[in-house]
């Protein structure tokens, strides 16, 4: 239907704080492990016990950053467990007991460390985001259950789930929290049981030992500054080989064709495959249309062919099509190369039209209402 067509890895070196750091193994006992550099120990005390975690700031400074500014803030201090999937993981540090989010304190939003070859597996801990941005989380963790190894492949977003340590005491706390008993809650949005009824909370989250806090910020900051200029030269070879893909597409339709494309400065691409007559659209008609439409590997993901002609209001569908079918005339068959820009943009339509997709259409004006 129209409506599916439309609408470095940075590693910093914590010698002189860690020279005896140990890379793994139960915390030690006291308020002072052996690890308090890179491999910084924390306690997580919870109503149903206690969790001691060993996060890796070596590999995720930014996160591990971010964690322990909130922990020393004592922004945990009384959230809950608010999200408990059995065979997948718990998250908290986000809402308060009444369900509430918890917005005084909250820190802006961190820049997302996945590539750091930490993976989710279970007893590890990791940022959770909003789906859509990839450097979206700010307070909430989730702790994993399972092994959740799609975590750590890209999602439509681009990007994976940052973990940035481990459980090393307290899996049992982890297992009772997991095990607990849940229900859909009205104040909760979720399609399936996952609150528990009997609040989980969060008393305390408190650094174990000593940790150099100003050579972390340091390390987080340099991490950042890497990760965004990775990002910046990313973006720019990524959006070369798109721009020569579609060079290279539209020279093989010109080649096809026999003819030269019509260009316009919003940068729409057309050829004319059958003249017309009559009018052009205004944008606030309603127009009459055949099409099929085609990413630039050939995949066709759309057509009225089969169903028959389509109508719509031209100034309701994506900005190519809406100055596409505009340029024609009643009876003219046209072919649209519509950049991403004009199409569905950045983040596409999944499952559908991928990220910055280009598309093609073929497209046939019957009528002007």
């Amino acid at each position: 239907m129209l409506s599916r067509l439309f609408r470095t890895v940075v590693v910093v070196a914590f010698v002189s704080v860690a020279t005896h750091a140990q890379e793994g193994g139960a915390a030690a006992p006291g308020d002072k492990p052996a690890s308090p550099g890179a491999h910084p120990k924390v306690r997580l005390s919870t109503t149903l016990g206690d969790i001691v975690l060993e996060l890796d700031a070596a590999k995720a400074p930014i996160t591990v950053h971010n964690f322990v500014q909130y922990a020393d803030a004592g922004f945990y201090n009384g959230t809950i467990f608010h999200r408990v999937l059995s065979t997948f993981m718990v998250q908290g540090g986000g809402h308060l007991a009444d369900l509430s989010e918890k917005k005084e304190g909250l820190r802006p939003s961190i820049r997302n460390e996945w590539r750091n070859g930490l993976k989710n597996q279970r007893g590890t801990i990791a940022m959770a985001r909003k789906g859509g941005d990839p450097h979206s989380a700010t307070a909430q963790f989730f702790i994993n259950v399972v092994d959740n190894d799609r975590l750590d492949q890209p999602q439509p977003d681009g990007a994976a789930y940052a973990v940035f340590g481990r459980v090393v005491e307290g899996m049992d706390v982890v297992d009772r929290i997991r095990d607990a008993k849940v229900a859909i809650h009205e104040k909760y949005p979720s399609q399936v049981p996952c609150v528990p009824v009997e609040p989980i909370e969060i008393r305390s989250v408190t650094v174990l030992g000593e940790l150099d806090r100003t050579k972390l910020a340091a390390a987080a900051k340099e991490a950042e500054e890497a990760l965004a200029r990775q990002e910046r030269e990313s973006r720019a070879a990524a959006e070369k080989a798109e721009e020569a893909q579609l060079t290279e597409y539209i020279a093989k339709v010109e080649k096809e064709l026999g003819k030269p494309a019509q260009r316009t400065a919003s940068g729409l691409v057309s050829f004319v495959l059958r003249e017309g007559d009559g009018p052009s659209p205004k944008p606030t008609d309603t127009v009459k249309v055949h099409y099929t439409g085609w990413l630039l590997d050939g995949t066709e993901f759309d057509s009225s062919v089969k169903r028959g002609p389509i109508e719509f209001p031209l100034n309701g569908v994506i900005k190519g099509w809406t100055e596409g079918v505009g340029l024609m005339k009643i009876g003219e068959k046209r072919k649209l190369i519509i950049p991403f820009e004009l199409a569905y943009g950045a983040r596409g339509r999944p499952p559908v039209i991928p990220p910055r997709a280009p598309l093609v259409f073929d497209v046939e004006l019957l009528e002007i209402r």
